[in-house]
């Protein structure tokens, strides 16, 4: 095993993807970018200017995208569970080569978020607001800094690094037994009739994953052990994203959910045209901007924002934030609602960064350039 000083990086991932979806916990921005170097993993070199989940890098640091199939390539297993956050083992289980090609160039530089959930890599605790090189979430996947302590320290792989060469990683993999004659038809079978198309996220002992076959796609759950496949839903179902106990996605410009806990796929809003997939939900109640008008909508297609045309919407709490178009018509640019949709807050000032912690709201006033701290009025 060769070893270097400085660190390169890699990164891990959790699944889910959606701008379009219910957000999750708040997380601070940063920068990273593609690689300028060449990035071998087991004998692969990859391609990083079409997958859709690139390695990046961060302060230096290399980061690795903890999908389903990239972990596994490197003999890492993930799990997350809303009580116990992600955990991260090194257990040499063997798996497939795939970075997600697509057709679709990558940009040399991406704004990518902290990780904020509990994490633990072997069974330790990472404290990641206080880690020099964090874990980060790009494209909603988890990414884990390929740093000589993760890399070397916890997973035993060789790693080297040099400007010819670029970084080289190689990992210890168990073999996969030997399936019977009987398991390798079932399975050659299931890959010729449906194949894994996005990223997994793993849920109570099972697999959630979008598969495609004949240019159709349907959400599948696949058992922890064993060989079992089942699809949930006859939607078609392109992306997903996952909000605590519940699978969110549209079908055609409908929004729905798939329930983990009961099992079964409800609808969010019928005939609604949802601008660019803007939804968020709160306690059971649904806001979204209308295509049409641009305006703010609740559950029960009333309007909310009052003849504001709506730039963006997001959760921080049980609260909706909401940032309105910069525009004369506008009296005010940014207000916050509770989840019955009375306004909290409102301000006719530009903001961001917005923050609720108890009865507090702090954000950033774009016009006055500094943080302002109110208290909200129904705290």
């Amino acid at each position: 095993m060769k070893k270097l000083k400085n660190s390169m990086a890699m990164a891990l991932v959790l699944a889910s993807s959606l701008s379009m979806m219910p957000s999750f916990v708040s997380a601070k921005n940063v920068d990273a970018n593609l690689p300028g170097f060449n990035v071998t993993l087991n004998g692969e070199k990859v391609d990083n200017t079409y997958s859709e989940y690139p390695l990046i890098v961060y302060k230096d640091i290399t980061y690795f995208p903890m999908t389903y199939n990239t972990s596994r390539f490197l003999g890492v297993e993930t799990n997350w569970s809303q009580g116990n956050g992600l955990a991260i083992n090194q257990t040499g289980i063997d798996g497939k080569f795939d970075f997600y090609k697509t057709n679709n160039k990558n940009n040399n530089s991406y704004p990518v978020s902290i990780q904020q959930s509990k994490i633990t890599v072997n069974g330790k605790n990472v404290n990641n607001n206080e880690e020099e090189y964090p874990l980060l979430i790009f494209r909603d996947v988890t990414y884990f800094p390929m740093t000589w302590r993760f890399c070397v320290d916890e997973f035993g792989w060789e790693y080297d690094f040099n400007k010819d060469n670029g970084l080289r990683i190689k990992s210890v993999n168990k073999k996969k037994e030997e399936p019977k004659k009987e398991d390798t038809k079932k399975e050659e079978k299931k890959e010729e009739e449906w194949k894994d198309y996005s990223k997994t996220i793993f849920y109570n002992g099972n697999y959630y994953v979008i598969k495609e076959k004949n240019n159709e796609h349907r959400l599948f759950k696949d058992s922890h052990i064993g060989n079992d496949s089942t699809m949930l839903t006859e939607l078609e179902i392109k992306e997903f994203k996952q909000l605590e106990d519940k699978i969110y996605f549209f079908s055609g410009k409908d929004p729905y959910y798939y329930d983990l806990k009961k099992g079964k796929v409800e609808k969010l809003l019928t005939n609604a045209d949802v601008k660019d997939g803007k939804i968020i939900t709160i306690d059971g109640e649904v806001f979204w901007i209308n295509e049409e008008d641009g305006e703010l909508y609740n559950k029960e297609k009333e309007k909310v924002s009052k003849g504001n045309k709506v730039e963006d919407i997001s959760k921080e709490d049980e609260y909706l934030i909401v940032n309105f178009e910069n525009t004369k018509d506008n009296k005010y640019k940014f207000i916050v609602y509770d989840k019955d949709g009375k306004e909290i807050y409102k301000s006719k000032n530009n903001a961001k960064d917005v923050k609720i912690d108890g009865n507090k709201l702090s954000f950033y006033n774009l016009d006055k350039n500094k943080t302002e701290e109110v208290k909200l009025k129904n705290k």
